[in-house]
């Protein structure tokens, strides 16, 4: 029986349990807590703990974040006393757990590490609008206390809620900076741009249905959940299509190595170790996603040629083969035009770096990684000894700086000496 690693993301999720389980003893719920705002923000919590969407490596529940921010932020009466945020931290806790368990039931995966630090974004967003009082009163009292302007009210509800979100952003990134390394404010900074819609959407929802609620009652979540639902479902169609896009790519270059043109796995083996290479030199998402792209179709022009090379390989191949392998890689490529991005990078790929030296030509730094990425594995042809890898270095020194770029050598060097694979 394998044993589970404990993780990071479990330690939290433990801290979390400690966190919801001593809001629980200190929550009062006596009275008539279960009114039907409430019951519907339940209902919603628990639905959407079955709808996480996977992105920028954090998995997110909008459908869960912004009635249970609702919940936090409005002006709630039970048995005509305003509630604690433990109180309300209870019950948001609780239904979380109940929607968690309900997926497991499912067979879906829950990632206690998300969870957590989704729960302790709102622990913060909590205690800031329920319990920290500025003067005599919160800031929940003060914004629906009579003569508060409603504008001001939203914009402070929304304050609070973007410091609990800002701070389940840094814990995620900790999680999986602590797991994987990396440098903790790039990973943060690195998901700004594509969470920024939905971390909005999210936020500014839940004061919004906290607002509604003294004028709509429960009717207020459905309602404002409504443009959360149509982002949701616009986010998993775009992330259909991208899934679709990869398995093709995916499809397209294994299509050498069936017809005997390329050694099997090359390709996969080309684009993991590019990957890796640009995540040593600190290179973005969206450029990273390229260079493994660009490394799974490198070989696709082999089927142009009229006989396999010897076992495949580009590494000794003439140049006049190496321009058809391109030509043909590019031409096939081409008549997709979603490719089309990919295409000087694909025909890069066989240019020696001296080029970008001796006459200036500039040679994108993708193609550069995917050419060294590629005499690596020509070299060790998938080996993994270290006398197989201590070979295909050494092949690689042979043509610093006038085959490949000395950098990205360097970068792939740190790859197997962090992990102890490579001795220099």
């Amino acid at each position: 029986m394998t044993r589970r690693r404990i993780t990071p993301g479990l330690i939290l999720f433990a801290f979390t349990v400690l966190v919801g389980s001593f809001a629980a003893i200190r929550g009062d719920l006596d009275g008539p807590a279960l009114t039907p705002f409430v019951v519907v923000a339940i209902i919603a919590i628990i639905i959407g703990m079955q709808m996480p969407i996977s992105l920028a490596q954090r998995v997110l529940t909008p459908l869960t974040t912004a009635p249970a921010l609702g919940l936090i932020l409005a002006p709630l009466s039970f048995d005509g006393r305003a509630p604690s945020a433990a109180s309300v931290l209870t019950i948001v806790w609780l239904s979380m757990l109940v929607g968690g368990l309900i997926r497991r039931l499912r067979g879906k995966q829950v990632v206690e590490g998300s969870l957590a630090a989704r729960f302790l974004g709102m622990t913060l967003t909590a205690v800031l609008a329920r319990d920290v009082s500025i003067g005599d009163t919160t800031v929940v009292e003060w914004a629906f206390a009579d003569g508060t302007r409603r504008s001001w009210a939203v914009f402070a509800l929304l304050a609070v809620a973007a410091v609990g979100g800002v701070f389940e952003s840094v814990l995620e990134k900790a999680i999986i900076w602590l797991d994987e390394g990396g440098t903790l404010l790039r990973m943060v900074t690195d998901e700004i741009r594509p969470l920024a819609g939905i971390a909005a959407a999210t936020a500014s929802a839940g004061p919004l249905i906290a607002v509604a609620h003294p004028v709509l009652d429960w009717v207020a979540i459905p309602l404002l959940l409504l443009p959360v639902l149509m982002m949701y479902l616009a986010v998993q169609w775009v992330q259909d299509s991208r899934r679709d896009l990869e398995e093709s790519i995916a499809a397209m270059s294994r299509l050498p190595e069936v017809s005997g043109f390329s050694r099997p796995g090359h390709g996969r083996r080309v684009a993991d170790i590019a990957v890796r290479i640009a995540n040593v030199m600190g290179v973005d998402p969206e450029v990273c996603q390229r260079i493994e792209r660009t490394a799974l179709l490198h070989d696709l022009g082999h089927l142009g040629l009229p006989e396999p090379l010897p076992g495949g390989r580009t590494l000794n191949a003439s140049s006049q083969a190496q321009d058809r392998i391109a030509e043909t890689t590019v031409r096939i490529v081409g008549s997709a035009p979603m490719f089309e991005e990919l295409l000087p990078l694909l025909d890069q790929v066989r240019t020696p770096f001296r080029q970008s030296r001796e006459f200036g030509d500039r040679i994108p730094l993708e193609s550069r990684i995917v050419r060294v990425a590629n005499a690596w594995d020509d070299v060790t042809e998938g080996a993994r000894s270290p006398r197989a890898r201590q070979v295909a270095l050494e092949r690689l020194h042979l043509g610093l700086g006038y085959e490949y770029d000395p950098d990205v050598v360097a970068a792939l060097e740190q790859v197997f000496v962090s992990e102890g694979a490579l001795v220099v």
